[in-house]
């Protein structure tokens, strides 16, 4: 199927790809189907498009990506609606918030995308951890790792 995108034109994407958030994105809930598309000069990003609005896309990353020690437990709740039976079907990516330059550009540690790689489905997750935070500097031994 094609699909129009932000970024990078018109591109083929395969349905079994398409990633399901049943309640969209907090703000866009009635966005449920995004498909991940590489970066290709860096593949540490890549693209979270909306498959029917051409202009909704954000940038994601591995939170491991950008610091160390990041870890959270998920509510049952979370656990039964993405139906994940083991942690290795588990990934996870922060949105980032792209600035003049990397150095001075976010992740939002505060609110992971947790995607459940056997089925696609997806969810924003909300966390009460004070030590994360929605504007998280991405740090220089990031950027050149």
């Amino acid at each position: 199927m094609k699909i129009k995108t932000a970024y990078m034109g018109e591109v083929e994407v395969e349905p079994t790809n398409i990633i399901t958030f049943e309640h969209g994105i907090p703000g866009f809930e009635d966005e449920k189907n995004f498909v991940q598309l590489p970066i290709e000069e860096n593949s540490i990003f890549q693209i979270l498009q909306s498959t029917k609005t051409k202009e909704l896309a954000f940038v994601i990353t591995s939170p491991y990506a950008v610091t160390t020690n990041y870890s959270f437990d998920l509510d049952e709740a979370t656990i039964h609606s993405l139906e994940i039976n083991d942690e290795k079907e588990v990934a996870v990516f922060t949105i980032v918030s792209l600035k003049e330059s990397l150095v001075e550009s976010t992740v939002n540690l505060k609110a992971p995308i947790v995607l459940n790689t056997t089925n696609n489905k997806a969810k924003q997750v909300i966390l009460n951890n004070e030590e994360y935070a929605i504007r998280h500097n991405i740090s220089p031994e990031s950027i050149k790792g």
